[in-house]
């Protein structure tokens, strides 16, 4: 059976929000000095790859990545509004560490039931099906080899919706900044197969996480 679409997938750099391991969600915060590094070391990586399209989030930090990885390819880059980050509600801005210890049932029933929303956000269960058109358009786009730069909660739910996975499943695959994936789409229609080939692969940067 032929490779009929390799994607690359990544996670946006570092945010001055994730360096102070504060909640963003959908804030649109641009990458730190950190976060632009880590951009600079998966462009170095990706530096001889070659993929036809870059499909990001709509969020500067993602957008931002995609550019740093672009400028040794100079592709065509696509939006997707649906790949913006899970909606944190009254929690984005706070700290991850204040807010686990002051909201440990709700925090606690967050993880554990895919379908409960953080306080004025969003649940895991409505991103995984608001991600789902997306994942669609890049399955159904011409391009062979793609490039996808989104989020944590995102690429998460792209993983699920492409192995069809149960999103208490789905939710378990961590993706650290500007780590690297790469899914192969194999086969047409029914018989269409995909296999992950790695996952959160960041051994082009231990030194900046």
């Amino acid at each position: 059976m032929n490779v009929e679409k390799t994607i690359l997938l990544t996670r946006h750099g570092s945010t001055p929000y994730n360096d102070k391991d504060l909640l963003q969600g959908a804030i649109d915060i641009p990458l730190s000095q950190k976060g632009e590094k880590q951009g600079e070391r998966l462009a170095e990586r990706l530096k001889e790859e070659s993929f036809d399209m870059i499909f990001h989030s709509p969020l500067i930090r993602a957008r931002q990545t995609a550019e740093i990885i672009n400028q040794y390819h100079n592709k065509p880059m696509t939006q997707i509004d649906s790949f913006v980050e899970m909606a944190m509600g009254h929690w984005e801005g706070d700290n991850f560490f204040k807010v686990i210890e002051e909201n440990p049932g709700i925090y606690q029933k967050w993880v554990m039931n895919p379908e409960a929303g953080l306080p004025g956000g969003e649940s895991f269960g409505e991103v995984f099906r608001r991600v789902k058109p997306g994942v669609e358009e890049i399955l159904n786009s011409p391009h062979s080899r793609v490039l996808v730069v989104a989020h944590a909660i995102v690429n998460r739910a792209f993983l699920g919706q492409l192995l069809g996975m149960k999103l208490i499943t789905a939710r378990r695959f961590r993706m650290k900044n500007c780590a690297l994936s790469k899914l192969e789409v194999y086969g047409k229609g029914e018989g269409q197969f995909i296999a992950v080939d790695f996952w959160n692969d960041f051994s082009h940067m231990t030194d900046l996480l």
